[in-house]
């Protein structure tokens, strides 16, 4: 339908108003959609810093030995399956025992993987295994067993 017959009197019936009002009406469709991939967009581009700076920043942390106290793949959702490794560990630093369960510093922020990386992770590290943990120094319950 034309937009003419729409509004005759906004238009006038001008072929240039015409064009216009396309113009308007194609905007008001198309920016909302622009805005919410762009918002979607620049929220993973913010979380992907935030997680190098974690994973810069536990290149500093000092090192302990730990064990494995959990190790499984964990499966969890209905139509859409979402599978990931979940690991518990304790470490002592100084007299205080803690327990952490990030394989990498960055897993807080940010986790992305296949359920391929799942079993792997979960190979890797088995239940009663010594390993080594890396943890912040300024809070040593900030812990993670990859840098």
């Amino acid at each position: 339908m034309d937009p003419t017959e729409l509004f005759p009197w906004l238009l006038g019936g001008g072929t240039v108003l015409t064009v216009l009002f396309t113009i308007f009406i194609i905007l008001c469709t198309t920016l909302p959609i622009f805005a919410i991939f762009g918002g979607i967009g620049w929220y993973i581009y913010k979380q992907s810093q935030k997680a190098k700076a974690v994973q810069a920043a536990a290149q500093a942390w000092l090192a302990t030995q730990g064990t494995i106290l959990k190790s499984r793949v964990e499966v969890s959702g209905g139509d859409h399956t979402s599978v990931s490794a979940y690991v518990l560990y304790e470490y002592q630093v100084g007299a205080q025992m803690y327990q952490g369960d990030r394989v990498r510093p960055a897993d807080a922020i940010m986790r992305i993987g296949t359920s391929r990386s799942a079993y792997e992770t979960v190979d890797r590290y088995p239940v009663g295994d010594q390993v080594t943990v890396y943890y912040n120094p300024a809070n040593p319950a900030e812990s993670a067993l990859e840098r």
